[in-house]
């Protein structure tokens, strides 16, 4: 056997030795196995919606605490009681108020609480503000903005199906109402005489007197 006959053979050899152990079979089986759970939204928020949220909401920040600790010392209120997950001039607070009916219309029931008039919203709840406000969800918790969207949508849809038809169906106006809901604000431009809440929770406390 000549030189470059053994020489070629050694090549050939080394070559299949290095193809086989750069080979990895796997059962496809196994490998579904192991691959991580898609993060479901709906259930993750159907469990912060029952088992964590009702006590936010209880500990919600009275709006005539908040209004006027805006008034007095923005910073320090914006760090009490707001929350983002996002670093910006806009904040979210969980609020609840007390107040009387004063308008109805397609889009919101506008609500006079004190001095303070709020624009509840009654069809368009969309938006981050209600996942926000809860101060329940980290970001540093999730590795991708889709799973947070749709924390917020499951959310929205929760309020949008569960809390406000019953409301919508039987408010008038005049009614005393409570509410709990997300307040957003931004720190560069606080303006406290029209208010825009998202609800969470709204009940009609008394019948206006016919």
């Amino acid at each position: 056997m000549t030189g470059k006959l053994i020489k070629y053979i050694s090549i050939v050899l080394i070559a299949v030795f290095l193809l086989y152990n750069s080979v990895y079979i796997k059962k496809l089986s196994a490998m579904k196995a192991a691959a991580p759970a898609a993060f479901d939204a709906v259930a993750y928020s159907t469990k912060l919606w029952n088992e964590q949220l009702p006590a936010r909401i209880s500990k919600a920040t009275a709006l005539d605490v908040l209004l006027p600790a805006l008034q007095a010392d923005p910073d320090k209120a914006f760090a009490a009681y707001s929350h983002a997950l996002a670093v910006g001039n806009i904040r979210y607070s969980l609020i609840q108020a007390a107040g009387s009916v004063t308008a109805i219309d397609e889009n919101t029931v506008t609500i006079k609480s004190g001095n303070a008039t709020i624009h509840l919203q009654t069809e368009y709840v969309y938006g981050n503000a209600i996942r926000d406000a809860s101060g329940l969800v980290d970001i540093k918790d999730f590795v991708n903005t889709t799973d947070l969207n749709n924390i917020s949508e499951a959310l929205n849809k929760q309020v949008r199906t569960q809390v406000l038809p019953p409301f919508k169906k039987e408010v008038q106006k005049a009614d005393s109402v409570w509410f709990a809901g997300a307040l957003e604000l931004n720190k560069e431009h606080v303006h406290l005489q029209e208010l825009e809440v998202m609800p969470v929770q709204v009940k009609i406390v008394k019948r206006k007197q016919d």
